[in-house]
C-alpha cells in the first residue's frame, strides 16, 4: 500500500499550521484518511476539502482541483481556460506554465472557482510578485488554500440537492489521489 504524505491529521497540522484554522477540526491521532472520511461522514463537507487540499501533494492537488471542476455542474464553458492553464502546469510543471497559470489568475475573476485552480498552479513553487518590483517564494501553504477556496466556491455553485453527493465524489478522487 502505498504511503500517505502525512501518517495522521495532527502530522499535517504540525507541518500546515495554517490547516488548523482553515480545516476548523481539531486534529487527531487518527489516520489521515480515516480523519478525511469521519469529517464526510458528519456532513462536515468544507473541512473535508479543506483537509484533503492540504493532503495531497501541490501537484496532485491541482490536478484534482481542476478534476473536481470538471466534473461538476458549476464548470462553465468560461472556466475552461484557467482550468487549462492550470492543468498545463500539472501535466508540464515548468515555470513558464506557472507563471502563464498565475497571471490568468490575477487577470480573472476571484469569485469564479476556476480562478482558484490557476491561482493554485501559479502558488505552486517559485516566486511570486508582491508590488510590480519584488517578489517573495510562494508559500508551502497557498496551493493548498487556492484549491480549498476553488472547491468551496465551486461546490456552492452546486444545486443543494446535490452538493453533498457531488462532494463526496470529489473527496473520493482526492483519495484516490492520496493513495496513488
Amino acid at each position: 500500500m502505498p504511503r500517505l504524505r502525512f501518517e495522521t491529521a495532527q502530522d499535517l497540522y504540525e507541518t500546515y499550521p495554517t490547516a488548523r484554522g482553515d480545516v476548523g477540526v481539531a486534529a487527531s491521532e487518527q489516520g489521515s484518511l480515516d480523519f478525511l472520511r469521519s469529517l464526510s461522514d458528519a456532513n462536515a463537507m468544507k473541512a473535508a476539502l479543506s483537509f484533503c487540499a492540504y493532503l495531497l501533494a501541490r501537484r496532485e492537488a491541482v490536478a484534482w482541483g481542476c478534476e473536481c471542476l470538471r466534473q461538476s455542474e458549476a464548470s462553465r464553458p468560461a472556466d475552461e481556460i484557467r482550468i487549462a492553464a492550470a492543468e498545463a502546469w500539472v501535466n508540464e510543471p515548468e515555470e513558464r506554465n506557472r507563471l502563464r497559470a498565475l497571471d490568468l489568475a490575477t487577470r480573472s475573476d476571484p469569485r469564479e472557482a476556476a480562478t482558484w485552480t490557476a491561482f493554485a498552479a501559479g502558488w505552486a513553487g517559485g516566486t511570486v510578485p508582491i508590488d510590480g518590483k519584488h517578489s517573495a517564494p510562494s508559500p508551502q501553504h497557498a496551493t493548498a488554500q487556492a484549491i480549498r477556496v476553488a472547491l468551496i466556491l465551486g461546490g456552492n455553485a452546486l444545486p443543494a440537492a446535490s452538493r453533498a453527493d457531488v462532494q463526496r465524489s470529489w473527496l473520493e478522487g482526492g483519495m484516490r489521489f492520496a493513495l496513488a
